[in-house]
């Protein structure tokens, strides 16, 4: 199974915690949600494509439990 990675960052450009995250799925888009662990996800609000060689950056935030 691939993995593809990913940068998060908040929408004010600081990085997310966590800064990174690898996924079985190529292809995130907004109002997807990423469970990072029981009473933690983020949802993607953004997506923005970097050079080729350079990992999709989700612009993310905090998903309130």
């Amino acid at each position: 199974m691939a993995a593809f990675t990913f940068k998060l960052e908040q929408a004010d450009g600081t990085p997310a915690d966590p800064p990174t995250i690898r996924s079985a799925v190529p292809d995130m888009r907004p109002g997807d949600t990423i469970p990072l662990r029981p009473g933690r996800t983020l949802r993607v609000v953004g997506v923005q494509v970097d050079e080729a060689d350079q990992p999709t950056t989700l612009i993310v935030e905090d998903v309130a439990e």
